[in-house]
């Protein structure tokens, strides 16, 4: 597959989310059944729930943020937060402000989620993201302790200079690229020791 057919790369990324979809089921139906059959709440319990809980949540923010977004049918501001929040639960170390409301093009909240992500990355040692804005126009503002900016990433995000070469941990600066250009958009952001603000 070549690296530069991101089409392909969504289909592939959303049949993974697919398939992924229906054992995280299973689990969550198998833990149904453990606590009617009147097993004892456990610690054990409480993890295997927390870890599904997790698992559904990145599943959810993976298709919509790497699988292909489609051009039919709107999604809520509400309901690409609350997929946003549910990822955010189960990284405590951030918290999520969210102040966007309306509707938007599923490619636009792709756009949204990819740009939540490459701004999380500023933020190693936690701190509070807002979402702000319209859809349309949206800030996303990383606020907290020693913020961390890869110069050549972000500046490549921009379009300034090319994108480094592709790293699986950075993979959301290459498709938020990708995804703006498909729509004649381009993303700028300003940082400071302890804030980054990105727009798209």
């Amino acid at each position: 597959m070549s690296q530069d057919d991101p089409a392909l790369a969504a289909l592939i990324g959303s049949r993974i989310c697919h398939d992924l979809a229906s054992p995280l089921g299973a689990i969550a139906n198998g833990l149904e059944l453990l606590t009617l059959s009147g097993l004892d709440e456990s610690a054990e319990l409480t993890l295997l729930r927390d870890s599904l809980q997790g698992a559904r949540a990145s599943l959810d923010l993976a298709r919509l943020a790497f699988g292909r977004a489609g051009t039919v049918g709107d999604i809520t501001a509400e309901a690409l937060h609350t997929v946003l929040s549910a990822h955010y639960t189960a990284r405590p170390r951030l918290t999520l402000d969210w102040q966007v409301t309306g509707t938007m093009p599923r490619a636009r909240a792709q756009i949204i989620a990819l740009a939540c992500l490459a701004s999380e990355a500023a933020l190693p040692r936690g701190g509070v993201l807002q979402v702000s804005g319209r859809p349309t126009a949206t800030r996303i503002t990383a606020t907290g302790a020693g913020v961390t900016v890869d110069a050549a990433l972000w500046d490549g995000l921009s379009g300034d200079t090319p994108l480094p070469v592709s790293d699986p941990r950075h993979v959301e600066f290459r498709l938020l690229r990708d995804c703006l250009a498909a729509q004649g958009a381009r993303a700028d952001h300003c940082h400071t020791a302890n804030r980054l603000t990105l727009t798209v």
